[in-house]
């Protein structure tokens, strides 16, 4: 089986607001194969565009690991995210 391109392990993502913490990821791990389609799908406030920031290297998680072909991003600074973002993946809003 071939090496995941995309892989997360228990990544959360919480937003401070003030004394209310709001819990917009909680525990996600996937893979996800090179060459693969992947729909991601939920209810509004589900965390689906969260978790697409954090997979298009636009936003780091809280907790967890984030790795991209084999390489943990998860700590990376915007700088770094930013040079992946521009030579290893597309983003389309």
């Amino acid at each position: 089986m071939p090496e995941p391109l995309i892989k997360l392990e228990n990544v959360w993502k919480i937003y401070q607001l003030g004394k209310i913490e709001l819990v917009a990821l909680k525990g996600i791990s996937l893979e996800i194969a090179p060459g693969s389609f992947v729909t991601i799908m939920g209810p509004s406030g589900s965390g689906k565009s969260t978790l697409l920031n954090i997979l298009g290297c636009l936003d780091v998680p809280t907790k967890g690991k984030v790795f991209l072909k084999s390489q943990d991003i998860s700590l990376l600074s915007e700088d770094k995210l930013a040079q992946i973002l521009g030579k290893t993946i597309g983003f389309i809003f």
